[in-house]
Order: C-alpha cells, then sequence, then structure tokens
C-alpha cells in the first residue's frame, strides 16, 4: 500500500501537508503541528487501529480511550527519539474485561508497525489506566 501527501511550504517556517483525507497546517514556529507532533498523532493513531482491530475480534468493548503521549528526543544529532511514554486511560470497561484489554493492547504494541519502527530505536513505556 502506498501513502502519497504533498507539503506546500513557501519561503516560511510552516506549510500545509495535503493527502487525499484532508489536510493539515505543519510548522516550525507553533502556527501549526510540529513535525514530531505529527509524528506522535501518527504512532498513537496507528496504536489504536491496531488495539481496536484485536479487542473487536475478542469482543471486548469499551466507552473511550485517552491516549496521552510524551516523546523524548536525545540531545546528540540526529536526535532521534530516546523514551516514548504512552499513558492509556480506558472508561467504561467491565471489570472482568480489564485483563483483555491489558493483553489486546500489548498485542497492538507489537503488531502496530509504527511501534515496531519506533521500538527499534527508542525506549517505549506504556500504562494502562482504568477509570
Amino acid at each position: 500500500m502506498a501513502y502519497v501527501i504533498e507539503s506546500i511550504f513557501g519561503n516560511e517556517d510552516h506549510g500545509i501537508i495535503e493527502s487525499q483525507n484532508g489536510s493539515t497546517t505543519v510548522s516550525f514556529e507553533g502556527k501549526g503541528f510540529s513535525p514530531y507532533e505529527l509524528f506522535l498523532g501518527g504512532y498513537v493513531s496507528c496504536l489504536h487501529s491496531t488495539f481496536k482491530s484485536i479487542a473487536d475480534k475478542k469482543r471486548i468493548s469499551f466507552e473511550g480511550v485517552t491516549y496521552d503521549v510524551t516523546g523524548i528526543k536525545r540531545e546528540e544529532v540526529p536526535t532521534l527519539l530516546k523514551v516514548l511514554t504512552t499513558i492509556i486511560t480506558f472508561t467504561g470497561v467491565p471489570k472482568e474485561k480489564e485483563k483483555g484489554i491489558e493483553k489486546s493492547m500489548r498485542l497492538a504494541e507489537r503488531y502496530c508497525s509504527i511501534s515496531a519502527m519506533i521500538n527499534m530505536i527508542a525506549e517505549m513505556k506504556y500504562e494502562i489506566i482504568f477509570k
């Protein structure tokens, strides 16, 4: 599968990223998403999509989920990710389904392709909270 985007920049530190599915602003000066914010958003979108597929197959439901992601970059150049921490908060999960959610998330962390790429360069941590 190929993914196609077009990035349009003038002689400024911000621009537009477009695809057939929509567009967003990218910026190096706070006028849109920074490159790393876009990257972390891509990671969590991949993780959730993979998790949701696994949970659906296991017939595990939940009311909602929030992902809080923090990426810390190395000081040395190139400033690759050093540590990626993901706090995952679920709501509306029956007590007897919590273990199934945790197991499904562990599988999603392993099978999400972006997670697998990040895992090659950074320490990955995650915590699951049920409310």
